[in-house]
């Protein structure tokens, strides 16, 4: 009987030890908390971690850290993710890194977080707490060392003089403007005929001009090139003498714009380019015409003078 009594109180130590161990895998987890730094300046960061490991298949995280919508004294910067490692003890671990900090002076206490875990049915067994911890918050600490410092030079400023930069900017601004004046004016102003001033009015020195060329011999080619010649200066000068511009340096193509504006009859202006088109020929292409080719160009030149006394310059009455 008394072997008997024995025997079960062995039994009954051996299960309240092995109930013991149970518990204690269950009811003794414990959650790290780790900070970086607990003393800072105002605007600083503290990196806080928050760790917990415990075995798999016995118990399991049920609810994990969760954040209050604010916590006096103290901002939150960035929440990182919840990352899970598998040891090889069979065992996990959930961890996760918080960066906060604080903009109010003073010293402050960050609270307590609470975790929750579940057994292997996922009934909630246990509840952990992150610690707390207090965080000194200051300013900048001030220069405690008191020592006299040396007082520094006076340091010369040295001042870049632009005198010249502007008056060079501005010499070059002045010929700018008087080349864009001289250009403008140029351009719209009327010159004086070319040649000398002849008491004979235009058509008078055009008439007595052309009458002259029957002195060139149109046989020869070198005579036929000054006829040619002599005939498109004829016009320009007329014309230039009409209407009061040096003509000399305009080609054929300025010269038919030139009428086609005055409002010339446009048979005529084409009976006018066909007579000093021939002219250039000669003169530039080396063209040898026949003697009445060049008899007709000249009554070309002639009869145009006439229609332009009588179309754009009518004699005053």
């Amino acid at each position: 009987m008394a072997k008997r009594k024995k025997n079960w109180s062995v039994l009954c130590v051996g299960i309240t030890a092995c109930f013991s161990f149970y518990t204690q895998i269950c009811f003794s987890q414990t959650i790290q908390t780790i900070t970086d730094k607990k003393d800072i300046l105002i605007g600083e960061q503290i990196q806080l971690k928050i760790k917990t490991v415990f075995p798999i298949g016995q118990l399991n995280l049920s609810k994990w850290v969760t954040l209050p919508d604010s916590i006096s004294h103290f901002d939150i910067v960035e929440t990182g993710k919840v990352d899970t490692i598998a040891y090889k003890d069979n065992s996990n671990s959930f961890e996760q890194t918080i960066t906060l900090t604080s903009f109010d002076s003073g010293r402050w206490v960050f609270p307590s977080l609470p975790v929750e875990l579940a057994d292997a049915t996922g009934k909630p067994v246990q509840e952990l707490m992150t610690d707390s911890f207090i965080v000194n918050v200051s300013y900048s600490p001030p220069d405690s060392t008191n020592q006299l410092r040396d007082i520094k030079p006076i340091i010369k400023v040295s001042i870049t003089d632009y005198t010249w930069y502007y008056i060079a900017g501005g010499i070059v601004l002045l010929l700018l403007i008087t080349l864009i004046l001289y250009r403008y004016f140029k351009k719209n102003k009327k010159l004086k005929p070319a040649g000398p001033i002849s008491k004979l009015s235009p058509y008078d020195e055009a008439m007595g001009e052309i009458n002259k060329l029957a002195q060139y011999d149109l046989q020869n080619a070198e005579a036929i090139k000054i006829y040619h010649t002599k005939l498109s200066d004829i016009f320009k000068r007329y014309l230039g003498r009409k209407q009061n511009k040096n003509l000399a340096n305009s080609t054929t193509s300025d010269l038919l714009i030139n009428m086609a504006n005055s409002k010339f009859i446009p048979e005529n202006i084409s009976t006018l380019a066909m007579a000093l088109r021939s002219n250039d020929a000669v003169k530039f292409a080396k063209y040898i015409p026949m003697a009445l080719e060049s008899e007709d160009c000249k009554l070309k030149i002639k009869e145009t003078i006439n229609l332009i006394e009588q179309q754009i310059y009518p004699p005053k009455l």
